[in-house]
């Protein structure tokens, strides 16, 4: 015989599953179950399943939520993509000093004072030294123009007759 599968019925109530003697199969519908031997009123176990997997209250679970994710997911993932939103100004603000200090853990509180050095660690000057600063000439960029007027370039003297 056919198991008859726990189920809802049409009031909420949950029923549990139970066997049909010999010769008796699961009837009725997919709010109301019981033991028959009238082949035109069996349910089968794949149907069963099929009422419990599409039940109204199933697909109301399920659409309630996936559209709680989306209401509690989505404007997080937009706030964090959004430069007018606290979270991503918080996010950037968090960013900005630790990339500025080349990697320091958290941002120093100026009220405490220069960092003690760490061991290992060469201290550098934070600013170039006062007084003037070395002066480079100043070559144009690109290749050189031509100017017809200009001297031809020194080519030294080639003496006039030959072995010498």
């Amino acid at each position: 015989g056919e198991d008859c599968l726990w189920y809802v019925d049409r009031n909420g109530s949950w029923h549990p599953g139970f066997d049909c003697d010999f010769f008796t199969f699961c009837c009725g519908t997919c709010h109301q179950r019981y033991c028959c031997r009238d082949p035109l009123r069996l349910l089968t176990e794949r149907q069963q399943r099929h009422c419990l997997a599409f039940s109204p209250k199933t697909i109301a679970g399920i659409a309630s939520a996936v559209v709680l994710f989306i209401a509690i997911v989505t404007p997080i993932v937009c706030c964090f993509m959004c430069s007018c939103c606290y979270l991503y100004q918080r996010r950037q603000h968090l960013r900005t000093p630790l990339q500025g200090r080349g990697g320091a853990p958290f941002p120093m509180d100026p009220k405490a004072g220069p960092m003690p050095p760490q061991p290992g660690f060469t201290p550098m000057a934070m600013y170039p030294p006062a007084g003037p600063a070395a002066q480079y000439p100043l070559y144009p960029s690109g290749p050189p123009v031509y100017n017809p007027t200009a001297p031809p370039p020194y080519v030294p003297a080639q003496p006039s007759y030959p072995g010498a």
